[in-house]
């Protein structure tokens, strides 16, 4: 962070509330051992050194057909500082992740996954640099635990997310991260439905930071994003991040649109020249090999231009990005740390 930044970063009060937004979906093989390691990070000597007056578990389930969301209630009828959001159906992971910070009313606003993929742990060093006077700490995955197919898909996806982005958008940084109330509320200011919030978290602004970490295995349970829905997520990141796919299919009809008019002309030249003799054998293979790359490049500049009018469509509707079913709050608010005024 640059010292003018520094200089515009509002100072850190010593007594903050944080909000961790978790996203589930099928989720009830990993949810006791999270509430385990949630309660281990924030226990009361734990949040009293972090500065924490209080502490809130946002759990949004997305639509599960399993007993998470009953695995949630119960903890929270039995003293659970979380809230329950259930959507009326699965609108999946980023719908899920906006309605979290919806309903998020705390200084401070983490994302993380409930399959523990994302250490618990790792909030509190996040926390440090965030009153080090940044706004986003947003985590980077050192290492990835999944199969070499998967691996080389993320790291393919990210490449092109980052240079479409021009930079905006960090490589291997997911939803993991720790976002100031000023940010939230300059997302929830933003027009768009359809929300790749990660892109937007970038677009925003405001001093960021990486904070590296371990990406672990799943605590249980299976992968809940399948390629098809990998690839789902790939196509709404790039195309909610960047026109640059437009600009690509744009300067490949012009270069098409060139080389279709000098082979047109070529053609007929031969046509005119070869006369009743038999014509050299090269072009009609050249005419071929030039007709496929045009028609693959045509095919191309449509599929671009299809997921650009798909997301189109999609916005024109208007329609919200989740619809929320039930809501579960204990019948006591969380309790709150006392800590020593701020003496600044």
């Amino acid at each position: 962070m640059s010292a003018q930044e520094k200089e515009h970063a509002p100072p850190r009060p010593q007594q903050v509330s944080l909000d961790i937004v978790i996203p589930v979906f099928n989720e009830d093989e990993t949810l006791e051992l999270l509430f385990q390691r949630l309660e281990s990070v924030f226990s009361l000597a734990a949040r009293s050194a972090c500065g924490l007056s209080r502490v809130r578990y946002l759990f949004v389930d997305d639509g599960s057909r399993d007993r998470s969301a009953q695995i949630i209630a119960d903890r929270i009828r039995a003293g659970a500082p979380a809230l329950l959001l259930r959507l009326s159906r699965n609108f999946g992971h980023q719908a899920a992740i906006v309605a979290g910070l919806d309903h998020a009313d705390a200084d401070l606003i983490a994302v993380i996954d409930a399959d523990l993929q994302d250490p618990p742990e790792e909030l509190v060093p996040m926390i440090a640099k965030w009153r080090a006077g940044f706004d986003i700490v947003y985590g980077v995955r050192q290492h990835r635990k999944e199969n070499p197919v998967k691996k080389a898909c993320y790291y393919l996806f990210y490449v092109i997310l980052y240079h479409l982005s021009e930079g905006l958008i960090p490589r291997d940084s997911g939803d993991f991260c720790l976002l100031d109330r000023r940010v939230v509320e300059a997302l929830a200011k933003l027009p768009e439905r359809l929300r790749f919030v990660r892109g937007l978290r970038a677009w925003v602004g405001f001093p960021s930071v990486a904070h590296g970490y371990e990406r672990f295995e799943r605590a249980g349970g299976m992968p809940k994003y399948s390629f098809r829905l990998l690839y789902a997520l790939a196509t709404d990141g790039l195309t909610s991040s960047s026109i640059r796919p437009l600009k690509v299919a744009q300067v490949l009809a012009i270069i098409f649109f060139i080389i279709s008019g000098a082979e047109a002309a070529l053609t007929i030249s031969q046509l005119l020249t070869a006369a009743e003799r038999r014509p050299d054998l090269i072009l009609p293979y050249f005419q071929l090999l030039l007709t496929s790359a045009t028609g693959f490049a045509v095919l191309f500049c449509l599929y671009i231009m299809s997921a650009y009018i798909g997301r189109t469509y999609l916005e024109v509707k208007g329609r919200p990005p989740y619809v929320l079913m039930e809501t579960v709050e204990p019948a006591e608010p969380p309790s709150i740390v006392t800590l020593p005024q701020d003496s600044r």
